[in-house]
C-alpha cells in the first residue's frame, strides 16, 4: 500500500532551539611581538569598533601563525604516513592561511586608517 506524500512530514522531530553561548570565543593571549603591534596601533590610532575588530583578528591570526612556526621548526615540514609515503605537516599550511588572514586584515586596517 503507498503511503501518502506528506505523512511522514508530521511525524519529523522539530528542531530544538539552542540557547546562544554566553560568552564568544576566548580571546587569544598576545605575545610578544604581536602584542607590540597591538599596543603601538591602539597608542597611535583612535579606532572605533570595526577598525579595532581588524586590529584584533590581525594580531591573533598573527599569534596562531607564530605557534604554528614553532610547531612545524620543532616537528618539521614534512612527516612519513604509515606507508611510508612523505607527507606535508598540516600546521605548514593553517600557518600559511594565519598568515594570509592576518595580511588581509592589516591590508583593511590600513585603508580604513587612511580614509
Amino acid at each position: 500500500m503507498p503511503r501518502k506524500p506528506n505523512a511522514r512530514a508530521k511525524y519529523q522531530a522539530k528542531p530544538v532551539p539552542q540557547p546562544l553561548p554566553e560568552a564568544g570565543p576566548q580571546p587569544v593571549k598576545l605575545t610578544g611581538e604581536r602584542m607590540k603591534l597591538w599596543n603601538e596601533i591602539r597608542g597611535r590610532y583612535a579606532l572605533e569598533a570595526a577598525s579595532e575588530a581588524l586590529l584584533r583578528t590581525s594580531c591573533e591570526a598573527l599569534e596562531r601563525a607564530a605557534v604554528l612556526a614553532e610547531q612545524v621548526n620543532q616537528e618539521g615540514a614534512t612527516f612519513r604516513d604509515r606507508f611510508g609515503g612523505l607527507k606535508a605537516n598540516p600546521a605548514v599550511s593553517l600557518e600559511r592561511d594565519f598568515r594570509g588572514l592576518a595580511s588581509r586584515t592589516l591590508s583593511q586596517l590600513a585603508a580604513r586608517l587612511e580614509g
